[in-house]
């Protein structure tokens, strides 16, 4: 298996609509030769992602995913004044709407995360998710509804070109694929998130 810490910015695949020109997979292709895709981060969202190396690692990667067995956290850093800890149990939409995946009680399916308050950073918050179940957008969608999106999220709070987002995967607990022993691999916080901190930590709050 190999774990790298990917940049915001840069997509794990090519993207379903369009071939991105250089992705995770093909940069770790040129080096290591085939490697399989265990799971995905949105090209905006930096942070440890596993690939596989062999056919049969890769079975028992995605089957640990598929069976629960492996733990994830994010760092996000939200806008405003998050308050303490709190699990969000909010159905997110199957299918998106111009790229947007919303809550949506009919026909939603069952998403669930948990969020804990890090540290405030000026008019932004550093807050640690935890998703249990794996919902594309998930943490976005549950942050938006909590009304605390991400500090930089195009989508789901304001437009902008720069399609980076302030969610970073932390660490991944999964089973080696050899041995079954349970592993953690985790990543010091990319300098786009601490640059980020260093401008929201600046940022004067005015009360009125």
């Amino acid at each position: 298996m190999v774990a790298v810490s990917k940049p915001h910015g840069l997509h794990t695949i090519d993207d379903r609509k369009r071939t991105a020109p250089v992705t995770a997979k093909s940069l770790l292709t040129s080096r290591y030769g085939k490697i399989f895709v265990v799971h995905r981060l949105d090209a905006g969202t930096g942070g440890v992602v596993v690939f596989a190396k062999t056919p049969q690692a890769h079975s028992a990667l995605c089957k640990a995913f598929e069976h629960g067995k492996v733990g994830k956290e994010y760092y996000a850093i939200v806008t405003g004044a998050f308050g303490g800890a709190v699990s969000v149990l909010l159905p997110i939409s199957t299918k998106p709407n111009h790229g947007k995946y919303k809550i949506n009680f009919k026909s939603g399916k069952t998403s669930v995360t948990t969020f804990f308050n890090l540290e405030r950073y000026g008019d932004a918050t550093l807050v640690k998710a935890i998703p249990v179940t794996g919902r594309t957008h998930q943490i976005r969608v549950h942050l938006k509804a909590l009304k605390h999106p991400l500090y930089k999220d195009w989508l789901y709070n304001i437009p902008d070109s720069d399609r980076r987002l302030t969610l970073f995967s932390k660490r991944i607990s999964i089973p080696h694929p050899v041995s079954g022993k349970q592993i953690t691999i985790e990543a010091e916080l990319s300098e786009f998130m601490k640059n980020i901190l260093k401008c929201c930590k600046n940022s004067v709050l005015f009360h009125f």
